[in-house]
This record gives structure tokens, sequence and C-alpha cells, in this order.
């Protein structure tokens, strides 16, 4: 019976690549940007590097099979940045951010294949 129990869990592909992660953090944040007004856009809140950053997200992807990619710009100072974070330490929160330009069509989160 056992040895039955070890040969199913051979079988079984766990989620933890980052192209895996990234499509469904593409349709977390999906979802989440569908729930906001057209004056609304996705954020993201990183509470790491000492202190607590907000950024605009354009892309989410991978890199490699443990790295999980976002690509955007700061809301304070609107700099562009590059996130690689590995796949164990991924925590972020997502919230709704005034659009910088609502007279433009909202922008979807693109995925980055790269």
């Amino acid at each position: 019976m056992y040895m039955d129990v070890g040969k199913q869990l051979a079988n079984i592909k766990f989620k933890d690549d980052a192209n895996t992660i990234a499509e469904d953090l593409i349709i977390a944040v999906t979802k989440f940007n569908l729930e906001l007004d057209d004056n609304h856009e996705v954020g993201v809140m990183l509470a790491s590097f000492g202190q607590t950053i907000t950024v605009n997200i354009t892309g989410i992807g991978y890199q490699g099979s443990k790295l999980i990619k976002f690509t955007g710009f700061l809301v304070d100072g609107g700099s562009p940045v590059e996130l690689l974070q590995h796949v164990s330490q991924l925590n972020f929160l997502l919230i709704s951010l005034p659009r910088e330009n609502p007279e433009e069509p909202k922008k979807n989160i693109g995925f980055i294949t790269s």
C-alpha cells in the first residue's frame, strides 16, 4: 500500500517553478484589475528593502526556473524598476492606485517572456 502512494507522489508536479507561479500571478492580477473602476490600476506594495515601496506594475514574468520578474515604475518619482524575486520569497500586496493618465485606455499587465 505504501509503495502505491510513493508511485503516485512521484507523478505529481508541484507548482513551485517560476513559470507556473508567474502564470498564477498574472491570473490573480488580472482578476484584481477587473474589479477596479476606470480611474484606478493595479499597484504592488513591497515591504522589504528596509522600507515600503509602491510599484505600478506593467509586466510579470519569470527568469529561469526560480525567479519571478516584475517590471514597472515607482509611484514616488516614476523611476523604472525591475524586480527579480526568488519564488520562495514571493510576498506582495496588490493595491488600487489612481491612474496616471485616466484619459488613455486602461492598460493591461503584460506577461514577460524572457
